[in-house]
């Protein structure tokens, strides 16, 4: 086709006719090389798709030493490992019982990212940054519940009607919950939050001490398993 464009001067120059090509099967070609489109990605991953070696963290949003996990440990982490595409990394909901609040937490935050999968990590931050206001670990004791509210002030007003309505009746964020928690119980047997699991050369790793290990010693850890990939 590019070669028969080019001819086109110069066989109009001698005098010679030739058909232009129908409008139709310009098209029909153009549609028959389109690359095909690139698989969307799960809204809880971050870091490189392709990466040797995963990181799985379960937590509850109304957990403390939860939110303490990513106040003072997913910050280095990231910068380490996430954003250097070093690791693909995913965070999964395991809401426990013992938390009244914490299932509709998680129900906010997974329609955050199904409305926007860039909402996502904002809704998780201030989920987790909020907690002493909306959970029963307020130091008052009178956690307020409304997780709505405290959203809503980092979340644009169109997109927070969207999160509402995913919210109140969207099959897809149980679904999401469940394939955590079932993933969690059956698969990881994670027994307290927050837990991390290591996944290289097709192993599980759990570690469910992970706030009680110092950060240095862990990162000796897994850049050793980075590098015996």
């Amino acid at each position: 086709m590019r070669t028969l464009l080019l001819l086109l001067p110069a066989l109009i120059l001698s005098g010679q006719t030739t058909p232009a090509p129908k409008a139709a099967a310009t098209v029909k070609t153009a549609s028959m090389t389109k690359a095909p489109a690139a698989p969307s990605r799960d809204y809880k991953e971050s870091g490189s798709p392709t990466a040797t070696v995963e990181i799985d963290a379960y937590t509850d949003y109304e957990c403390p030493h939860c939110a303490r996990f990513f106040k003072d440990f997913m910050p280095q982490f990231s910068a380490d490992y996430i954003q250097t595409g070093k690791i693909k990394f995913v965070h999964r909901d395991f809401p426990l019982p013992m938390h009244p609040h914490a299932q509709l937490a998680a129900r906010f935050a997974d329609a955050a990212g199904e409305v926007s999968p860039s909402l996502y990590d904002v809704v998780v931050d201030q989920i987790f940054k909020t907690q002493n206001t909306w959970s029963v670990n307020a130091p008052d004791g009178r956690g307020t519940g409304d997780i709505d509210a405290e959203v809503a002030k980092v979340v644009p007003p169109g997109a927070m009607q969207k999160i509402r309505e995913l919210v109140k009746s969207d099959p897809r964020i149980d679904a999401s919950v469940s394939k955590d928690v079932g993933m969690a119980m059956n698969l990881d047997h994670v027994p307290s939050t927050p837990t991390i699991v290591v996944i290289s050369k097709g192993k599980r790793e759990v570690i469910s001490s992970i706030m009680e290990l110092p950060y240095n010693s862990f990162k000796k850890y897994l850049d050793e398993k980075i590098a015996g990939q």
